[in-house]
């Protein structure tokens, strides 16, 4: 089926649809974790990807897909139409623009928090609070520990890194003290 339709077309498209039905966090989980799907197993990319598939094998497969991780309608049928329309490897390309888009019309974004330990719910809830106050929207923060920061914490959000580390620290005061 040949369409001028671009994947900005169907993602404003799916955007404007999830607004209208108080969806778009339903939307932005089940997107985020299709990527997810996606990326964990190249067969499964390319076999979408692949026009060498017949088209509606590859729609079963997402469906199914859909079906088995619990995905609302409008993810599924957003899915196939970007199978139908050959748009999926651009799709795979623009993942991170698409799931900004997403979290943006929602009004949050997602940060991924590095500590030296595994962090109370109270720190999260301190740190939540902190990133929220700085970028001005609500922050899905989703904790990973490191313990080679030492201590602090590094904050990733969206294209921003917050670093607080005591990893870095140090090196900041090695490199003034070996200029000195």
């Amino acid at each position: 089926m040949a369409s001028i339709a671009t994947l900005r077309d169907l993602s404003e498209a799916l955007v404007e649809s999830a607004k209208q039905e108080n969806k778009l966090d339903k939307i932005t989980s089940d997107v985020e974790d299709f990527f997810a799907v996606i990326s964990s197993t190249a067969e499964l990319k390319n076999v979408l990807g692949s026009s060498t598939y017949d088209l509606k094998e590859r729609e079963a497969v997402t469906r199914d897909i859909a079906s088995k991780r619990g995905y609302d309608p409008l993810t599924t049928n957003f899915l196939a139409l970007v199978l139908e329309l050959d748009k999926f490897k651009s799709l795979l390309n623009s993942e991170q623009t698409f799931v900004q888009k997403l979290r943006k019309a929602s009004g949050k974004i997602k940060a991924e928090v590095i500590m030296a330990t595994t962090p109370s719910e109270e720190d999260l809830s301190k740190v939540k609070a902190k990133l929220t106050q700085v970028m001005g929207r609500e922050v899905d923060v989703t904790a990973k520990v490191d313990p080679a920061i030492i201590g602090g914490v590094i904050a990733k959000v969206e294209d921003k890194v917050f670093d607080g580390s005591i990893k870095t620290q140090l090196e900041r005061i090695r490199g003034v003290l070996s200029h000195s």
